[in-house]
């Protein structure tokens, strides 16, 4: 996979992710304000820091000044007094900023910190790397990098920081595997850990525990050597550390780690050990209950029960916009590892494709494949899952992300020109409509697929004979900020911390609706 060169300013990444055309298209978006006494997590999160607010980086304390100097882009964790019933309002008891490794790079493609493969978009905040751009680290380098886990162990990351001293603990947080005396391995990374004691471990170290271990930096170390000189391994939940006892309600974004086959209805997926439940009154937000699936990152809020850590979800938001095609692809289409062309468009492998097919090392023939993914601010588009669908068909294809270029009957989606004229419509509910009700719905950045289509490769258009919003764009009843009496536990991205505005790459706070003049404008949808 190549590494995307960023040019990364966290002032300006408050953009949801399922508006990017409204970039291209001119449109305004205006900016948040956060108050200066509140901690903000995922961009409409608002948690009041007081007298009561403790901070810890790692779980080890800092005080309130260190905290407001971090900057965007940590995954934290929240405890909540007073917590409303959405977990978006309440009293910061505690404020726990989380690195998932921290060491020398190992390689560059993919990029690699212990030998941990990252996936790297245009929302991951990078601080202290030359020219805002990851292609000037090298291996060796020192690197700290914050983020999510996926259930193969590859990191989401949402923060990247080049470190530039030498004697810094190196950490890695992960899941064991292959346990025999003192020898274990996280992902690629075989660790010797001689010499210290697992602590919180019931009953004792095992595979299929996860742990946070710290080492002393290893001298002559490489890609292959075995990390030894560890000082500390604890058991650690890689979702709620720890949550204040009583927890009744809980947000938590992470990437999803299994989903039942077939998928029950409603649904219900695990997200690392925490299950995930969902009614038929569960909102989605940038994408329906059909994007679940392994390797998505994803939002969810509601009921928390502690003991069986389970979440039975009020609302389920993906974190970046989903696209999805399907259509022939050609040998020459695949670069084995790196990218595959579909469509005309160009999407990446990372660590998190899932490849039951063996797509991703190159096809042997022409073959219709189903290719899964997500795309950053930036547009690109990094894949989640390819599958081989039979035949090559350009009868039946399918297309799906950010609308542009609208004009009814005729929109396009992705740079291919899509005509509905002979179309059937349905909603984000699956509700069939019609085409002026329609297109009345649907903005530039609106996901939207075109399904059960012909494509022409040759003019890179198609005739639709589905056409169906992804997301609901009618405005939303406003979502209560009054203090609840409930004790919640919020694990997000951090946008925003004390007296530092850090708005970084965020939710879909923003909604498109139809201004007085008939042209299209952006508000708030909570």
């Amino acid at each position: 996979m190549q590494t995307p060169s960023l040019n990364h300013n966290p002032l300006d990444s408050g953009l949801p992710i399922v508006r990017l055309l409204s970039l291209v298209l001119g449109l305004s978006l205006p900016m948040s304000g956060f108050a200066a006494d509140a901690v903000t997590v995922n961009g409409e999160r608002n948690f009041n820091l007081g007298p009561q607010t403790t901070f810890t980086l790692d779980g080890e304390t800092i005080s309130a000044a260190q905290a407001a100097q971090m900057g965007a882009g940590y995954s934290v964790q929240v405890a909540i007094d007073n917590a409303n019933a959405t977990a978006t309002s309440g009293d910061a008891v505690n404020v726990d900023l989380r690195n998932l490794v921290r060491g020398p790079v190992t390689a560059t493609d993919p990029l690699s910190v212990l030998n941990q493969a990252l996936t790297v978009t245009a929302e991951t905040v990078l601080v202290g790397i030359p020219g805002n751009d990851l292609a000037n680290v090298a291996v060796d380098d020192l690197l700290e990098v914050s983020g999510y886990l996926d259930v193969n162990g590859a990191m989401a990351a949402t923060r990247i920081e080049l470190r530039s001293d030498p004697t810094s603990d190196w950490k890695l947080f992960g899941q064991v595997a292959g346990l025999a005396g003192s020898l274990f391995a996280i992902g690629a990374q075989h660790i010797d850990f001689s010499g210290a004691s697992p602590v919180g471990c019931v009953p004792a170290l095992a595979d299929g525990q996860f742990v946070e271990l710290e080492t002393l930096p290893n001298a002559g170390y490489t890609a292959t050597s075995v990390l030894a000189q560890v000082t500390q391994i604890e058991c650690e939940d890689p979702n709620f550390d720890d949550p204040p006892a009583g927890t009744g309600v809980a947000s938590l974004e992470g990437i999803i780690s299994a989903i039942p086959d077939p998928m029950p209805d409603p649904a219900s997926f695990s997200m690392l050990g925490v299950e995930v439940l969902t009614t038929e009154q569960t909102q989605y937000r940038a994408g329906t209950v059909e994007d679940l699936d392994e390797g998505v990152r994803v939002e969810v809020e509601g009921a928390f029960d502690e003991a069986a850590q389970r979440i039975s979800a009020t609302e389920i938001r993906f974190v970046q916009g989903q696209v999805r095609f399907e259509a022939p692809v050609d040998p020459a289409d695949v670069v084995a590892g790196e990218t595959i062309t579909i469509m005309g468009n160009t999407v990446q492998f990372t660590p998190q494709t899932r490849d039951e097919d063996g797509i991703v090392a190159g096809l042997a023939a022409p073959t219709q494949v189903e290719v899964r993914g997500l795309i950053d601010r930036d547009g690109q588009m990094f894949s989640t899952r390819v599958r081989e669908r039979g035949q090559p068909d350009l009868s039946d294809t399918e297309i799906r992300g950010p609308a542009a270029d609208i004009a009814a009957p005729n929109l396009s989606i992705l740079g291919i020109s899509v005509d509905t004229g002979a179309a059937i419509f349905r909603d984000h509910e699956q509700n069939v409509i019609s085409a002026d009700e329609f297109f009345a719905r649907l903005f530039p950045g609106t996901l939207v697929s075109a399904e059960d289509a012909i494509y022409d490769p040759v003019s890179g258009s198609l005739v639709a004979g589905e056409m169906e919003l992804e997301e609901d764009t009618q405005a939303a009843a406003p979502r209560s900020a009054e203090r609840g009496n409930s004790r919640g536990v919020s694990r997000g991205t951090l946008t925003w911390l004390g007296r530092d505005s850090i708005f970084a790459a965020g939710f879909g706070k923003l909604a498109p609706t139809r201004s007085s003049n008939g042209g299209s404008e952006l508000a708030r949808d909570e």
